[in-house]
């Protein structure tokens, strides 16, 4: 890592640090007693999209309340994403110097209480752990990785894919806590 990129990554986990003191503990929650889920992901192509649109299907037919924030790597959101009601964007425009979301979407985001965050990002990318660590959320389930510090559960798949990932998801919070 370069001497201008070390001093980048220590300032933002310095900075998270910070911010996260005081953040509630998080818990263990079984899949029946899952109420409101939040979820975060990044959005790399459309057949992702596509998967993650299911899943939102899949989770309001359970009866779940859904709210999704999906980051675009582009400098400028497509405004035929912006039309789509129920899902708030971001992109890389909206990142300060080290990383750290600086719009009003992420806050809204982080500030609304729910049961689940599930987060879908396989390049643990610091916005994504600035959300994640800094949310309301009781539990929160993410991809494995080393320095992973902010989920309740982390899941280990082969490679990147979303679809196994969320049948994961769903398959081990559904053995938590049975009664």
């Amino acid at each position: 890592m370069g001497l201008l990129k070390n001093i980048k990554h220590n300032l933002a986990v310095y900075s998270l640090r910070k911010a996260s003191q005081g953040i509630v503990a998080r818990q263990f929650l079984n899949w029946n007693e899952v109420k409101r889920v939040q979820i975060l992901f990044n959005r790399t192509n459309q057949a992702q999209a596509d998967i993650m649109s299911k899943f939102a299907k899949f989770l309001l037919d359970e009866g779940k309340s859904v709210d999704v924030l999906i980051f675009v790597d582009t400098k400028k959101i497509d405004p035929n994403l912006q039309d789509r009601k129920g899902l708030k964007y971001y992109c890389r425009k909206q990142l300060n110097w080290f990383g750290k979301p600086a719009s009003d979407v992420y806050r809204d985001f982080i500030l609304q209480p729910s049961d689940l965050l599930i987060v879908a990002d396989f390049d643990n990318r610091f916005h994504f752990q600035w959300i994640a660590t800094l949310s309301k959320a009781k539990s929160i389930v993410a991809p494995f990785h080393e320095r992973n510090k902010y989920a309740t559960l982390l899941l280990k798949i082969k490679g990147d894919d979303v679809n196994e990932y969320l049948q994961q998801v769903i398959h081990y919070l559904g053995f938590i806590n049975r009664k």
